[in-house]
């Protein structure tokens, strides 16, 4: 255990000093050309789930808490001799409650756009995004009672930072976003807090070398309705989590590998009950462990085949749970596939492979099953994006008898511009957890309609619609609800 968390603490103080070692760079003079990419990126902003005017009712966590790939940009033309960051995330690295795939690089955009999008505002050699959105909605089932439970308004207040240094050589980027949601109507309501934390870093030894790292954080309240998360929670049960990636890639003309290693650690604080009593949370804390390698082959700027392996290891901080399992697990993923480009009309990110999940207790049955992902986006017309995205994860649960989660997620998100300040932003997401050893098979549907329409380059408003299901195999863990919200939005 005294190696494990050796080399738990040299990965943080190595990520730091990466993401951190770019600022010896040599400063440029500040670019043009930052501001059309800023508003070439927007439709994609908006097709990531994460920024709907709804916040996280799409039923997956923030990202960055294991997964090494989220907030980092494609690679720019300076970059093309060394394997970018993966599009499509890990299937070991997921955190509890999902992952979200990234979003690949869009193509330019029209120069109209550039009256309605925010410019950014530069501080020394980093070019900084902020944004603040404030809104009030009605959920009808926001405790997701089976039963359909009570209604109740809520306010809704988030704040956004994205920072990106404009050097010669090297990059740090960092995502700053925080949320709080209060319901007025429940019993005993929380702030159901989201805050996260992601540095970037990436340090050019030289054209075909590169060393990354990434640093993360984050403090999260469960999505109601989890089946891992009690109903009667008088406040909020937070998670936290704190995590590093450190890597290098090199390339060999056409041929590339990329070598990371990652290295999180998941708290969960006890909770308070609406009878008074406290909900004892310590045997979901652990460490995770992975080590990940890929090798890709250009066969030409709009196709690029890879190979990736993966093998992680998780440890509990206590070696048996409440109910007298053994705790931890393993496991490994094989996936292959391509990043490719069509016509710049069409460009992502696809790969399909196997994994597996072993838990430490034999009586457990394993997590086992086909890796599908994929990460693509079209640009149908002028108008319209469209953006399609699936992900395999593997999970784990506190539910007894259950070894994991084999979690399965997909979804389509279509943007369409009625004018150059009117958007429509329309989403489906699918998602089924598999959990193995006792039987249980959720299904989740998600269906949103997202309106945006921008007063000038700083304000706008926002409003939306939600539909959210789930089907469970079990009697008496369905449940439904419908969310509507309006606000506003404030960017730079």
């Amino acid at each position: 255990m005294s190696r494990r968390r050796a080399i738990y603490v040299g990965l943080l103080i190595g990520g730091a000093l990466v993401a951190c070692g770019g600022v010896r760079a040599q400063q440029t003079q500040p670019d043009p050309t930052r501001a059309t990419n800023a508003a070439g990126d927007e439709p994609l902003r908006r097709l990531d789930p994460s920024t709907l005017a709804g916040g996280d009712y799409g039923g997956t966590e923030p990202a960055p808490l294991a997964g090494g790939d989220y907030g980092l940009t494609s690679p720019t033309e300076t970059d093309t001799a060394v394997p970018g960051p993966a599009l499509i995330g890990d299937p070991l690295a997921s955190p509890p409650g999902g992952a979200q795939p990234r979003r690949p690089e869009p193509p330019d955009f029209r120069a109209d756009e550039e009256a309605y999008a925010p410019t950014g505002v530069r501080a020394g050699a980093f070019i900084l995004r902020p944004s603040l959105e404030t809104a009030g909605g009605y959920d009808s089932n926001p405790l997701r009672d089976p039963g359909g439970g009570k209604s109740s308004p809520f306010y809704r207040l988030r704040g956004v930072l994205d920072a990106q240094s404009d050097w010669e050589r090297h990059e740090v980027t960092v995502k700053l976003d925080g949320q709080i949601r209060r319901y007025t109507d429940l019993p005993s309501p929380g702030y159901e807090p989201n805050l996260s934390a992601v540095v970037d870093g990436r340090f050019d030894v030289t054209r075909q070398t590169q060393i990354t790292s990434q640093l993360r954080a984050s403090l999260t309240t469960p999505r109601r309705g989890d089946p891992d998360t009690p109903t009667n929670i008088k406040g909020d049960e937070v998670d936290k989590s704190i995590g590093a990636t450190l890597g290098a890639s090199h390339a060999f003309n056409r041929l590339s590998f990329k070598v990371e290693g990652l290295v999180d650690r998941y708290l969960f604080n006890d909770a308070k009950l609406q009878n008074g009593e406290t909900l004892d949370n310590s045997d979901r804390i652990y460490n995770a462990y992975e080590i990940r390698a890929r090798g890709a082959y250009e066969l030409s700027p709009a196709l690029q085949p890879f190979a990736e392996v993966a093998v992680d290891t998780r440890d509990y901080d206590r070696t048996i749970g409440d109910d007298g399992r053994r705790l931890g697990s393993s496991g490994y993923a094989i996936r292959g596939g391509a990043r490719f480009e069509a016509t710049r009309l069409i460009t992502g990110e696809a790969a399909i492979g196997y994994g597996r999940q072993t838990p430490k207790d034999n009586d457990l049955k394993p997590v086992d099953g086909l890796i599908f992902d994929a990460d693509v986006t079209w640009s149908a017309t002028a108008l319209t994006t469209v953006r399609l995205n699936a992900q395999t994860s593997f999970q784990e649960t506190t539910l007894d008898g259950a070894g994991g989660v084999l979690e399965r997620t997909a979804g389509v998100a279509i943007e369409h511009r009625l004018r150059r300040n009117l958007i429509l932003t329309g989403r489906a997401d699918y998602a089924r957890s598999s959990y193995r050893g006792i039987g249980r098979m959720d299904d989740g549907l998600t269906l949103t309609l997202e309106g945006e329409y921008r007063l000038n380059r700083t304000l706008s408003m926002i409003g939306s619609f939600q539909h959210e299901r789930l089907d469970s195999n079990l009697p008496g863990e369905d449940y439904k609800a419908s969310i509507i919200e309006f606000g506003m939005r404030v960017r730079r």
